[in-house]
């Protein structure tokens, strides 16, 4: 599924249901293509000759499967190098301020927060996951946004429910992921070790693990990295 935004210059922006553990490169795919006419796909959907956002970060060290832990400064500089002349990226304290003042000058907020089963934010800890803010707050609710994420539909979100789900960000511990076997997408599972050959879901279905894609993705202080931060876009 996915769902069609039109910007400000009319052009028809397409934000795409993620595949696999992509969320944060799902967002900044549609926000470079919203802002800056950049047309980067978030994967390359098995095409390996193809470009794409998560071929790059992962040739460049930023990702291991596809996750985006990384809401700093120096993300921010990465992102930026992708296309230095156009991309204008800062990382940023997330808060209700900074929002509605990127939001007004008509810019775009890329937000980690920790998702429910829902879709909507909580205070968990757990569960990192990444929407776009596009649409500046209704004048008459002042305290929601327009949130993007899982390409679905677009959603209201409190503007200080988002925050505090942002702050309660917890670290992550080291953990095993392997790719689906005779999977055509980017389906992983949490496995047990390198050398499992089979995983359960989160509903106890055991699915089969193609060999030697197992990745170890470290330990990540998301505390620090995402929490109380995010990424933000001028134009």
């Amino acid at each position: 599924m996915s769902i069609t935004v039109t910007n400000p210059e009319g052009r028809k922006v397409e934000f795409k249901d993620q595949r696999g553990p992509t969320c944060g490169l799902y967002a900044l795919s549609f926000v470079l293509e919203y802002l800056y006419d950049i047309k980067m796909p978030a994967t390359a959907d098995g095409d390996k000759t193809k470009e794409s956002l998560r071929n790059k970060f992962k040739k460049d060290g930023k990702t291991v499967i596809g996750e985006l832990y990384n809401a700093t400064p120096s993300m921010a500089d990465y992102i930026k190098g992708l296309e230095s002349t156009k991309i204008k990226c800062q990382s940023v304290a997330c808060d209700v301020p900074s929002i509605i003042e990127t939001l007004n000058g008509g810019g775009l907020c890329m937000v980690p927060f920790c998702v429910d089963a829902g879709g909507n934010p909580d205070n968990s800890g757990i569960h990192a996951h990444w929407c776009v803010l596009q649409a500046v707050p209704d004048k008459t609710k002042p305290g929601e946004v327009t949130a993007l994420h899982w390409g679905d539909r677009m959603r209201k979100f409190s503007l200080a429910a988002l925050k505090n789900s942002n702050s309660a960000i917890k670290d992550v511990d080291a953990s095993w992921w392997g790719k689906e076997k005779d999977s055509t997408g980017l389906r992983y599972y949490h496995c047990e070790a390198e050398q499992s050959t089979a995983a359960k879901d989160s509903y106890g279905v055991v699915h089969q693990i193609k060999e030697g894609s197992v990745k170890l993705i470290p330990a990540t202080p998301l505390s620090k990295n995402l929490a109380g931060k995010m990424l933000v876009f001028a134009k």
